[in-house]
């Protein structure tokens, strides 16, 4: 087992801890804040399995890594590793609603959840993920200030990820409506910037880092995850995202930053983007993919993808050389550092 994996395998052992395979009145207890005797746990396990079968599906779980070498290559062990739920189990949640929100039927190589179990059972578990993850604040050895300042931070990102959520899900209502570029990387930010933050604030909080330390290093984080949101939309639209139909974005209206860039440079061609959006969701269903290709094409004979690529890059390269200047040279770093450049590198 390779360094990366041994961590990996760490932060799935946690994750059980959160959503295990099966449930007892000892775990509803726990969730629930109060004595569950007389429950019943078969019951709970029909709803909990939309999350299990989520993240049986694997994923990267760069984020949770993100908290456990930023913690490691700070001085503070493996200090970080219980908060790893806090991030990974909320950004599944989100991807359980995201697939509701946007009609999407394919997720990580399989059916949309809602798909298989419903869009009602769905949601309460997409939502329950947000929330569930905090019992590990329960079991900690961190001090009152630490604990509090963790909390804080999470309770943050949560809003600014539904904010993220409710401008991107506005302007993919709102046919006519495309947003300039400042306020698409202020979604993304919010987005998936915020998780990423996130991530590296844990670990940097719980390795006892100076506020200093912690806000840049969060802000490295920022970077780098709103750029790899930037590469992800830019691949949906070239080579196609693993586990998704190539260009699902254009079927969905998303107004990611290759339609941006390519609206306000062409103006004069907008109508006809929006047509071909209509007519990719309405015909896709049926197996009529053409409309995709073209405005895909439109989007990579204008430039407007390689822009956008650049761009992602940009930040990529911005936060990554944050990074290295903000840790000590150790293992974890360069770890980190090595997980960077993958993840780069099969996106660009």
């Amino acid at each position: 087992m390779n360094a990366l994996n041994e961590r990996i395998a760490r932060i799935e052992q946690v994750l059980s801890t959160v959503l295990p395979d099966s449930v007892d009145t000892s775990w509803l207890s726990r969730v629930a804040g109060g004595d569950c005797r007389g429950a019943s746990p078969e019951w709970a396990d029909a709803f909990l399995e939309p999350g299990r079968e989520l993240l049986r599906r694997g994923g990267k779980r760069w984020r949770p890594l993100v908290t456990v070498l930023s913690c490691e290559a700070l001085g503070g062990g493996r200090a970080g590793d219980i908060l790893a739920p806090l991030t990974e189990i909320p950004h599944n949640g989100s991807l359980i609603v995201d697939d509701i929100e946007d009609a999407s039927l394919t997720r990580r190589g399989g059916p949309a959840i809602h798909t298989v179990f419903g869009e009602d059972l769905a949601i309460n578990m997409g939502n329950l993920m947000y929330f569930l993850p905090t019992i590990v604040l329960e079991r900690t050895i961190f001090d009152a200030a630490t604990l509090a300042a963790i909390t804080s931070d999470w309770l943050a990102v949560m809003r600014r990820l539904h904010l993220g959520q409710g401008y991107d899900i506005l302007w993919h209502r709102e046919a006519a409506l495309f947003p300039d570029e400042d306020s698409y990387l202020r979604m993304c930010r919010f987005k998936t910037g915020s998780l990423a933050s996130l991530a590296a604030i844990l670990g940097a909080r719980a390795a006892g880092s100076g506020e200093s330390v912690i806000h840049a290093l969060g802000g490295a984080w920022e970077n780098l995850g709103t750029g790899f949101q930037i590469l992800d939309d830019v691949q949906n639209l070239s080579s196609g995202i693993p586990g998704k139909d190539r260009g699902d974005d254009i079927v969905e209206g998303k107004k990611s930053l290759p339609v941006i860039l390519y609206a306000a440079s062409h103006p004069e061609d907008v109508s006809r983007l929006i047509e071909l959006f209509a007519e990719a969701a309405e015909n896709t269903p049926g197996g009529d993919w053409s409309a995709v290709e073209e405005a895909i094409g439109l989007l990579e004979s204008s430039g407007a993808v390689t822009e956008a690529r650049e761009k992602g890059r940009e930040l990529l390269k911005k936060g990554r050389e944050a990074v290295e200047g903000l840790l000590p040279e150790n293992e974890s770093r360069e770890l980190m550092l090595d997980m960077v450049d993958g993840f780069a590198q099969k996106m660009i």
